[in-house]
């Protein structure tokens, strides 16, 4: 068995070398990487619509983790009014560190509140 690892640096790395490890040949590719921004370009219009969306939609543990860095270094807090989504049980508990409210994921093709 052979096994391609598509997961975002530098997960992906630590997958395929304890796969490897355990005898199961893999390699790691990623589309893509989750790096911090570093441009100032629009960024207040994109804290605008922070906190006047319905909704906030995460697809990942990186997402809520460099939106909380943000947050954190410009001295601002997770929006309360919105209703938060998550795409899989381990971004929801993640995302539970920081929004202590109820909160949305999907699991086997149900949604479930998390609170």
């Amino acid at each position: 068995m052979k096994i391609l690892v598509m997961r975002p640096s530098p997960e992906g790395e630590k997958l395929v070398n304890i796969l490897n490890n355990m005898g199961i040949l893999s390699w790691h590719f990623s589309l893509f990487n989750f790096l911090p921004s570093l441009s100032s370009i629009s960024l207040s219009k994109k804290i605008y619509e922070l906190y006047t969306s319905d909704i906030i939609l995460f697809f990942s543990k990186k997402s809520v983790y460099y939106t909380n860095l943000y947050l954190n270094q410009n001295n601002l807090h997770w929006p309360i009014e919105p209703d938060y989504y998550t795409i899989g049980q381990g971004t929801a508990i993640f995302l539970n560190k920081y929004i202590k409210k109820k909160f949305y994921f999907q699991k086997f093709q149900k949604i479930v509140k998390l609170y």
